[in-house]
């Protein structure tokens, strides 16, 4: 009898045993994403944007931990510049995007991250048509960011201390990773300048233009 429980509470385990086996590693840490048009803003202002803007984004990822085939991740930045045909909110079939990965990842590292966004957001970032290794600079201060990427991107960030203290203005958009309770900003600097894709920008006069969460892959 006392056989039979045991083979009982073994077979039991074996279905959870293999779960946990095959659960895929866990990454995370803080998602800054800047649009090219406005998230937080009046009716008017958004309708005026939305025809014609709105077809880029810079998605940045600061993973605070997680390992992904093995690798470990903990302290890398990973920045993908998208942009597509029409308005990213709609747009979900010409998206194309470039990696910027950090020069500091070892080699292991930097393939581990470009698997990692190409397996876990290629809905999110579309066809990558060219993965860069540069120098990324990822800095927060209390509220303030700064993100640089080599010569090519500059990204500084004020963020709104609350989810719900937006008012009077309207969220019109989502963010394009998937984060819960998001938090709007203003981009005080943002530029943009690369060959790979045929798009520039500098915006030198501050937008309400960024969202910012944790996430989780």
């Amino acid at each position: 009898m006392k056989r039979l429980l045991a083979l009982t509470a073994i077979t039991l385990l074996l279905p959870v045993v293999g779960v946990l086996a095959t659960q895929a590693p866990t990454v995370q840490g803080e998602y800054l994403e800047a649009r090219s048009v406005s998230v937080y803003i009046g009716a008017c202002h958004y309708g005026a944007e939305y025809v014609e803007g709105g077809k880029e984004a810079t998605l940045v990822w600061n993973i605070h931990q997680g390992n992904w085939n093995g690798i470990s991740l903990d302290g890398l930045t990973v920045v993908a510049v998208v942009s597509a045909e029409n308005n990213l909110a709609v747009d979900t079939k010409t998206r194309r995007s470039v990696l910027y990965i950090d020069a500091d990842a070892t080699p292991e590292q930097r393939a581990a991250l470009s698997d990692l966004i190409a397996t876990k957001r290629s809905q999110v970032v579309g066809k990558i048509v060219s993965t860069e290794i540069v120098p990324v600079a990822f800095t927060k201060e209390n509220l303030e960011y700064k993100v640089r990427v080599g010569k090519v991107l500059t990204l500084s960030v004020s963020r709104y201390p609350c989810q719900n203290c937006t008012q009077p203005h309207h969220i019109w958009y989502k963010p394009l990773e998937k984060i819960d309770n998001a938090i709007v900003g203003k981009s005080k600097a943002y530029e943009y300048k690369d060959s790979i894709l045929p798009v520039t920008w500098s915006q030198g006069e501050p937008t309400n233009n960024i969202f910012v969460g944790n996430f989780v892959m």
